[in-house]
């Protein structure tokens, strides 16, 4: 790590390591033996506390040819801030693209998950399972070489950076509690594979080394001795020359900060809450926890991932960014932490049904394209836009949609509503006069729907070809849309997506085999409905039946139910007509919860 221009620069190792000089201090790195090309870097680490220092997490090339061949991506928490990390990429000739996230706790007090996501198309970097900032442009592509990831502990001569230093705070350490290492594997899964783990329970000479080295710009040698492996964690110290090595504390890890917002969704007659760790039920589902200014909060309903709440807010504006109120709500720790007060503004959704202009601007209802990243509801990556003004398209009369296209495109991400969707996607040749020169496949929520594409075999140059990709369930919020190029470049130019009405129709089931689903037919009602669900497994089910502020009204199922699909027939005998809410638990668990609408 080196300053550059006032600012960071992660430029830790260069090619031919300086001998080690009598520095005053000494700190420590470990390394992979193996270098990586692309993938994801996972760490769980709490960071030393101390101005005029730094603790790191980091992939780095280092090999021949610097600065020229500069290659290293980087997390470096700065002893001297309590509420921040830095992000940056470092490119050929040592260009560096900094960030500096404000973190919503303090990282030197408990441990915390960070990750680097790395691929040809963007670089992203994650804080406790959540995307907070993302890079594209440019100079991502120059990101090739293999880099091996690394983590150290160091002593900055700069000031401006670093803050000033006062030895005695000396020693300070660095924790790490284990690392994960994924490869790019795109339309597999979450697009990464896990390839190992490394609990540090022991030094695995295999797969780390330890640094043995310094640099201009470093006032601490890093040496062996201080990369220290204790009781299933490794310590990397910052000592003095005389002092070097771990004291043998025992290592505090320790839950001690609450929970906090990470973001909240509006859908139709709901609101989608999501906090930074899985939080405890009964304060998660206490509905006076919440509060919307103008509208009711009703029923509220932690998620199979103990990470989210689905809200119940009848009458919601999908248009408005409403401001969400949350307080009390509390982790799993042995001792809860409760949240403070916070606000967060709801983002709003994709209108229904959406129309997108990929590679275009806004036209005739069509959304204008635009690169995806964790704040917005809809994107690419990767791809280059390409604009035809005025080509004619044959076999529509939505030539402007046509006209434009990404090509090389390599995902394309939405914000959606769990439930199950039609998609149309839309192309036209407008490059390629004969078949076989651009041939690619799709894959829509990790399952192949498209295979071989030959746009011009199929609709010729310059005309229009839609494909239809129906009943695709979305489960976790976000379709996900990979295309992998056969031969050419993979291209697409439009987009809508339309949800599939709730409910099942006579004769069709929209239930997909080993989730857990639940629909209600016919809804609205009057006097009855059936509810039928399908469980993923058996255990004991719980289906409860709300009103609109909260009160549990009714339990038509309580007890133990074997796999497969149940159906149970729901009387609103008595009842006055309005809002209700279903919820099924298994297990304990709430698995989902839909609005029941009573015609009286």
């Amino acid at each position: 790590m080196k300053i550059f221009t006032g600012f960071i620069l992660l430029a830790t190792i260069l090619g031919s390591f300086a001998a080690l000089q009598a520095k005053p201090y000494k700190g420590a790195e470990l390394r992979t033996n193996q270098p990586f090309t692309y993938g994801r870097f996972e760490v769980r680490l709490k960071s030393a506390a101390g101005s005029g220092l730094l603790s790191s997490f980091f992939t780095y090339y280092d090999g021949t040819g610097l600065p020229a061949n500069w290659n290293e991506i980087d997390i470096e928490i700065m002893g001297r801030y309590n509420n921040e990390a830095q992000f940056n990429t470092i490119t050929p000739g040592q260009v560096n693209h900094p960030y500096r996230d404000t973190l919503q706790y303090n990282p030197h007090q408990s441990f915390h998950v960070y990750a680097i996501e790395w691929t040809p198309d963007y670089v992203a970097w994650f804080v406790d399972g959540f995307e907070t900032y993302r890079q594209t442009g440019s100079h991502i592509p120059t990101l090739f070489r293999p880099q091996k990831n690394m983590m150290n502990i160091w002593q900055p001569e700069s000031v401006e950076w670093a803050g000033p230093f006062n030895p005695a705070i000396l020693p300070v350490y660095a924790y790490y509690d284990w690392v994960k290492n994924y490869s790019y594997t795109p339309g597999v899964g979450d697009n990464f594979t896990l390839q190992w783990s490394d609990d540090f329970d022991n030094w695995n000479t295999s797969r780390w080394s330890k640094g043995n080295h310094t640099w201009v710009g470093n006032n601490s040698d890093l040496i062996p001795e201080n990369a220290v492996f204790f009781n299933g964690y490794l310590v990397l110290c910052l000592t003095a020359a005389n002092a070097i090595g771990y004291n043998g504390s025992p290592v505090i890890d320790l839950d001690n900060q609450p929970p906090y917002l990470v973001w909240a969704r509006s859908y139709e007659n709901k609101l989608l809450v999501f906090f930074s760790e899985e939080v405890e039920t009964a304060s998660a589902q206490t509905a006076s926890n919440y509060i919307v200014p103008g509208l009711a909060v009703g029923l509220a309903t932690l998620q199979p991932d103990n990470r989210s709440v689905e809200l119940a807010v009848p009458n919601i504006d999908l248009a408005v960014a409403y401001n969400l109120i949350a307080s009390g709500i509390k982790d799993r720790a042995p001792s809860p932490n409760a949240m403070p007060l916070q606000i967060t503004i709801v983002k709003t959704p994709l209108p229904s049904p959406a129309k997108l202009n990929v590679g275009g601007n806004a036209w005739n209802g069509y959304l204008k394209d635009q690169v995806w990243d964790y704040s917005r509801e809809y994107g690419s990556t990767g791809g280059a836009a390409i604009l035809n003004p005025g080509l004619p398209i044959g076999g529509t009369d939505e030539d402007e949609v046509y006209q434009s296209e990404l090509r090389n495109i390599t995902f394309y991400q939405a914000r959606l509503d769990r439930g199950v969707y039609n998609l149309t996607l839309m192309f036209a040749e407008t490059q390629h006069n004969a078949a076989g020169q651009r041939v690619f496949d799709v894959a829509a929520e990790g399952q192949q729907v498209l295979d071989n594409l030959d746009i011009f075999a199929a609709s010729g140059m310059n005309a229009a070809l839609e494909k239809q990709i129906n009943n695709l369930s979305v489960n976790d919020g976000m379709l996900n849309l990979y295309f992998r190029a056969e031969t050419g470049e993979t291209v697409l130019s439009g987009l809508r997506i339309e949800r599939v009405p709730t409910g099942l129709a006579p004769g069709g089931s929209q239930f997909v085999p080993g989730d857990f689903q639940l629909d209600i037919f016919p809804n609205p009602f009057n006097p009855a409905t059936t509810i039928r669900y399908r469980l993923p497994r058996s255990g004991r089910v719980d289906v409860e039946i709300y009103n609109i502020t909260g009160q549990m009204i009714e339990k038509p199922v309580s007890g133990f139910q074997a796999a497969g699909l149940h159906a149970i027939r729901f009387e609103a005998n008595g009842l006055p007509g309005g809002i209700y809410i279903c919820r099924v638990s298994l297990d304990g668990a709430p698995q989902a919860a839909r609005k029941l609408v009573l015609i009286r």
